[in-house]
């Protein structure tokens, strides 16, 4: 079996570990030392440069110029490609709102490529149902003409269409049928599911409901703030109990645009680190450059941002501007649609808003794997992991890859 050493590098765990080598056999982490090994197949020098574990973006809709409801497995493939070549090397991919042939069709595509990783590709752990069984008070970009009540008939068929593969389902908990759906899926989730985590999002729901869902059964809450009741000085809603309950991990979208700063770090410092798993809710725009997207867009002065290409299948068109993904542009139903950057670049912003790099990668790695029942897998460079690091200069531009044991050629 080939071995693999990192050495010279400064080791962040997440925990600061200091210079030192970082030892691979195969897809493991075998050893983490800073005394001297012996020779290697391969030997990567880290000197100058971080060596920290592969990020994990629990929410992401795209990457590399492809979006991830296509049903094509090759365009969940140049995703999975994409995000690993920025040093995001595990993925938990979108199901937005849609038709259930669509929904189906596209958790079809993501479990071949669970089942099958593609080369140089991110490890995906499975798809996440995002705005199926949302509130339509609460729909942001989800379709709301899609959006329908839990209901067992179609999410055993997506259960299907998945392989076994859909590791979370958003649910709002906003009445009794609701809470059975949530109660039952949390009963039977280790016989009959695979662990599913259940979230909670794009929810009306009182305070009370919310905590009702928490006691149901809810672990998650799909990225925190947007599409959430709450933040009232007298109305209390989802958010105040996401605040409130300790059990819950809160997402947070670090692109500066969905979440101000301010309100970020408020959920930061109110849950810890332990409690708060950054995302990107990312577009198919994630990995590419200005130019890249910008050559296929339409810039409109008046509204200074970029239309981009319609699909027949979208309702409405969509924009980016003041870098994020925007729908309705210019009208009164204006509103986010998504993050266009990936997650490395949100651990810099959380870096800049005066947190420490432990802190940040913790949340972008350790605090994600553990929600997702896969800590004992990935999450951390330990030994008996997998083999999953990344090489950062001081500024967390990647230099180097190593996915699953093998270094990234791109």
């Amino acid at each position: 079996m080939e071995t693999l050493t990192i050495t010279n590098g400064n080791i962040y765990t997440p925990t600061h570990y200091g210079y030192g080598t970082v030892a691979i056999q195969g897809e493991t982490i075998t050893t983490i030392t800073k005394e001297q090994l012996p020779p290697s197949d391969e030997v990567i020098d880290a000197s100058g440069c971080l060596v920290i574990p592969g990020l994990i973006d629990g929410l992401i809709h795209g990457g590399g110029g492809c979006d991830s409801m296509t049903g094509k497995a090759e365009d969940i493939g140049t995703i999975a490609r994409a995000h690993a070549a920025n040093g995001v090397t595990s993925l938990v991919v979108g199901i937005s709102s849609g038709s259930m042939g669509q929904i189906n069709a596209s958790l079809d595509a993501i479990a071949q490529v669970v089942d099958q990783p593609v080369k140089d590709g991110a490890r995906l752990l499975g798809s996440y149902v995002e705005g199926k069984f949302g509130s339509l008070a609460k729909n942001g970009a989800q379709n709301a003409k899609y959006i329908t009540p839990p209901n067992f008939e179609e999410f055993h068929a997506m259960w299907a269409a998945s392989d076994g593969t859909l590791k979370v389902i958003s649910v709002a908990p906003e009445n009794d049928d609701n809470l059975k759906f949530i109660k039952h899926l949390a009963e039977y989730g280790e016989e009959a599911y695979n662990n599913i985590v259940i979230a909670m999002g794009h929810t009306n729901a009182t305070y009370q409901q919310a905590m009702d869902g928490i006691d149901a059964g809810i672990t998650r809450a799909t990225h925190t703030y947007n599409g959430m009741s709450g933040m009232h000085h007298r109305d209390l809603g989802a958010l105040e109990a996401v605040f409130d309950h300790p059990g819950i991990h809160a997402e947070l979208i670090v692109d500066e645009h969905h979440v101000h700063p301010f309100w970020g770090k408020y959920l930061i410092q109110h849950k810890g680190v332990s409690g708060v798993g950054l995302i990107t809710d990312c577009t198919e725009h994630a990995g590419l450059t200005e130019e890249m997207w910008q050559k296929d867009a339409v810039y409109e002065e008046e509204h200074d941002a970029f239309r981009l290409n319609e699909m027949a299948d979208i309702d409405t068109p969509k924009y980016i501007k003041d870098g994020a993904m925007w729908l309705d542009v210019g009208k009164p139903t204006e509103r986010l649609a998504g993050a266009i950057i990936t997650l490395m670049d949100g651990v810099r912003n959380v870096v800049r808003w005066g947190y420490t790099l432990e802190d940040a990668l913790t949340m972008a790695t350790l605090t994600p794997a553990r929600n997702l029942g896969v800590d004992d897998m990935i999450g951390s460079i330990a030994t008996g992991k997998g083999a999953d690091v990344v090489i950062v200069d001081e500024n967390l531009s990647v230099q180097n890859v190593i996915l699953r044991g093998k270094a990234v050629e791109s």
